[in-house]
């Protein structure tokens, strides 16, 4: 299985054009992400690089912003992260997926891990990277599963007081996600 979509991004302009593939018994995306910062002063390319296993939990990851900063790391899947030295990041203990702040891929993490029913909520904790600083946390955020139109899923998102309705389609990959990201392909 090969997926492409690109996502046009309404907040700062720019776009990411990202591949999923079926590798053996992992799902590996490669993505390109370009985007014009707030001020308009500056731009950025960011590439990132996700090793899943088949139930959607990350195994590692890998982001280089500019061709001058990049961050890696790996995890155990039950909440415990390293970096590429194998030392335990404790600040990061307990989350499971990642949740990178130019894409909204992120999103597909928690939505693929589990098996939804109408108005089912499940809170997640997510390691935050923040784009272009690569600064990392531990963020809690919440995900309820709201409706079903045709292939279309719809998700109450939230992290901390921010709130919107995320679309995937069957694929649990975003649609859209308003005023923020909205799929061209």
């Amino acid at each position: 299985m090969v997926v492409k979509v690109v996502w046009h991004n309404e907040e700062l302009y720019g776009c990411e054009y990202l591949k999923l593939e079926n590798k053996s018994e992992n799902l590996v995306i490669q993505s390109t992400v370009i985007y014009v910062d707030e001020k308009k002063t500056n731009a950025h390319n960011l590439n990132y690089y996700v090793e899943l296993d088949e139930h959607w939990r990350t195994k590692r990851f890998s982001i280089n912003v500019d061709n001058i900063d990049s961050i890696e790391l790996h995890t155990d899947g039950h909440g415990n992260w390293f970096n590429t030295d194998g030392e335990s990041i404790y600040n990061l203990k307990g989350a499971i997926d990642i949740d990178i702040s130019a894409t909204p891929f992120s999103n597909s993490l928690p939505i693929n891990r589990i098996n939804w029913s109408i108005n089912q909520i499940e809170h997640f904790h997510m390691v935050y990277i923040s784009v272009p600083s690569l600064e990392t946390k531990k963020v809690p955020q919440t995900y309820q599963y709201i409706r079903k139109e045709g292939e279309l899923k719809y998700f109450k998102y939230r992290c901390y007081d921010y709130e919107t309705i995320i679309c995937v389609d069957s694929n649990g990959l975003v649609v859209d996600y308003p005023n923020a990201f909205s799929r061209i392909l």
